[in-house]
């Protein structure tokens, strides 16, 4: 009864209560009259519980004796508990605590932040001041920032439900989720009482305009805590899909066979039925058809995997940090940005991508002004050379005639017929009798694709309604970009002057099993980490030169016409990898062919055999693998037999 005592005895407490130590087993109870009269009892209580035993108990006010009926003897199920587990429901189990104990005493934080932060087409400078103004602002400066913890119950249901506890930690102002809750709550004491009340709050990042824990915040940072919490789920929920996969084909196949079984004794009494059997067989038989389709959907229905998430409770943490406005720029765009360290951390925090909302320390500034990842950037201008983000779609457009990416700025637009073209298709876009000129591609027919596998599906239990299903991070490779230009398409018709069709997407095809490029690296590498992850169908590879200096960078991506190669290297548009296509193989087979790429990588920059490492994303945190470890799509027989034929259609002759 100790866990029933302590929460009845501290459920009064919390509520205003006085409680005695207990005399003889019976705790004295005064609860506030509001109280009492919620739970309809009279202000003042004598508990006991299942394991005190009473027979003649002194009393405890005047000094005679009370019967064992005197006293409220509680146990679980009581109605006195019943009411007091009610009240305690209804009321909000949120709360907020405060990190105190921190040192609010950093200098030097630009230079930290050009250490900590990337921008590989930008550089992160002091935002200017004039001369004879002071700026407090342009200075390193504390503010109090805000974590928020979403509480979960997770519930994962197949043909059986499993259950448990998920807490996600979203940083307030940057709208990301914080992996270190554990260590946040291992290296400081949380209290109830605030110690930094006099400093400016930070605004949110990601919302402007709104304060961090207003409704919008917190409506917006529950849906982003819900994908995150997704994220955490993709291992189990992997695993949980092959079991429901491999069970419901067994059911299906059980199904069949007793279906078919019937179907065959009917048909075979049919044959040698009369004339007024005959009627009553054929409906029978239209219903063993009919039940079944309904058994065989009812299987799908009972094994399709769906994920409800519940909301229990969060806890607002509120913690000072150090900010100091910084500006990024290049030669396009210069904006500016807040750059915070966090003191307890003891780091520089990572920026958020304006396009997806996802942290890094590694971002691209786009000529529109905003900060992305490299796999949120659109393809770059052919012409000008400016990069633009998935938010400024409307600054690019594409040649008429090559269907290159070409930006409004550098589009040179037709005084004739008002089309768009790049620099070097200047006057084709109406050559071939008022239509653009076209180059001469190799019209291959692509096969339509079947419908997409299913996916779990996710319920919201409070509204019981689907929640968008996230797109999990991974380490993906750089869109292929498009060096060499097409030559110019004759305008008139010279056979012997044609040039050689060019496959579509503009890649050049290669054999199923490629040999290993015959042309040196001009550099050497000291070792090559390989990534690779579970959301998406991609193989990472980055060769490393001293002082972690990126040499290289191939990616195998699975796509629906085969293995695209893509590559980043010194030899640039001249390297024989890039925008290559390969032929995969089998399930069984493809890591072995993945393997023989990584092994030709190794040996063209000349790394030893012993440091190559291989690291599978889990939860967004690489985790060291002994083998090269592919999952997903790369095991999906299906997927990859619909990619090798589209391969041989496509490239083969």
């Amino acid at each position: 009864m100790d866990e029933l005592a302590d929460f009845v005895l501290n459920f009064c407490r919390e509520a205003g209560a006085i409680v005695e130590p207990p005399a003889y087993g019976v705790y004295e109870v005064l609860l506030p009259d509001e109280l009492a009269a919620r739970l309809g009892v009279p202000a003042y209580q004598r508990f006991a519980f299942d394991d005190t035993s009473l027979v003649l108990l002194p009393d405890l006010q005047s000094g005679g004796e009370v019967g064992a009926d005197e006293v409220t003897h509680l146990s679980y199920g009581h109605p006195f508990v019943e009411r007091l587990i009610e009240a305690a429901r209804q009321r909000p189990a949120c709360a907020r605590l405060y990190v105190n104990d921190v040192r609010l005493d950093k200098r030097g934080l630009a230079d930290l932040a050009r250490q900590t932060l990337s921008f590989p087409n930008a550089r992160l400078v002091e935002v200017p001041v004039p001369k004879g103004i002071e700026r407090p602002d342009q200075t390193e400066s504390p503010a109090l920032g805000h974590y928020v913890r979403f509480n979960f119950k997770a519930a994962l249901i197949t043909d059986e439900k499993r259950e448990q506890l998920l807490s996600v930690l979203m940083d307030a102002q940057g709208g990301y989720a914080v992996k270190e809750l554990a260590e946040i709550e291992r290296l400081v004491t949380l209290e109830t009482t605030p110690g930094f009340e006099h400093l400016p709050v930070m605004p949110p990042a990601w919302l402007p305009g709104e304060e961090p824990l207003s409704r919008r915040a917190l409506e917006g940072l529950l849906e982003r805590a819900k994908r995150a919490a997704l994220d955490e789920l993709a291992e189990p929920l992997e695993s949980l899909q092959r079991r429901a996969a491999r069970f419901l084909e067994l059911d299906r196949a059980r199904l069949e066979q007793y279906y078919d079984d019937m179907e065959r004794d009917l048909k075979r009494r049919l044959e040698r039925a009369a004339d007024d059997r005959r009627q009553a067989l054929e409906d029978k038989l239209v219903a063993v058809q009919a039940e079944r389709k309904a058994k065989l959907a009812d299987a799908e229905a009972k094994y399709r995997l769906r994920v409800e998430l519940e909301l229990i409770n969060l806890l607002v943490i509120a913690q000072p940090r150090l900010v100091l406005p910084m500006n990024i720029q290049n030669r396009t765009a210069t904006v500016t940005r807040t750059v915070v360290w966090n003191p307890l951390l003891h780091r520089i925090e990572p920026l958020i991508c304006d396009v997806c909302g996802r942290a890094s320390f590694r971002l691209f500034l786009c000529t529109g002004g905003h900060l992305a990842h490299e796999e949120c950037l659109l393809p770059r201008c052919v012409d000008c050379k400016r990069v633009y983000c998935r938010l400024c779609t409307e600054q690019m457009e594409a040649c008429v005639v090559c269907g290159r990416p070409v930006c409004v700025r550098s589009l040179n637009r037709c005084p004739t017929c008002g089309r768009g073209t790049c620099r070097e298709h200047v006057g084709l876009c109406h050559a071939a009798e008022g239509e653009p000129a076209r180059l001469e591609m190799e019209a291959a027919e692509e096969p339509a694709a079947p419908p997409p596998e299913p996916r779990p599906e996710t319920f919201d239990a409070a509204q019981d309604k689907p929640v968008e299903e996230p797109v999990l991070s991974a380490v993906e490779g750089p869109e292929p970009e498009k060096v060499e230009a097409p030559p110019k398409p004759s305008v008139e018709k010279k056979p012997e002057k044609k040039k050689p069709p060019i496959p579509p997407a503009g890649r050049r095809a290669a054999r199923t099993k490629r040999t290993p490029p015959t042309r040196r690296a001009t550099a050497a590498g000291q070792k090559i980490e390989v990534y690779t992850n579970a959301a998406d169908p991609v193989v990472t590879a980055f060769v490393i030169a001293s002082r972690g200096r990126e040499l290289a960078r191939r990616t195998w991506e699975l796509v629906e016409d085969g293995i695209a190669v893509w590559c980043r290297c010194e030899k640039g548009p001249f390297c024989p990898a890039d925008q290559t296509m390969l032929g995969p193989e089998t399930a069984d087979e493809i890591e072995a062919q993945l393997q023989a790429e990584i092994e030709a990588l190794r040996r063209e920059y000349r790394v030893p055999g012993k440091r190559v490492n291989f690291y599978y994303f889990l939860h967004d945190a690489p985790r060291p693998e002994r083998r090269l470890l592919l999952r997903g799509l790369w095991k999906d027989d299906v997927a990859l037999s619909r990619a090798r034929n589209t391969f041989m259609k496509t490239y083969t002759r």
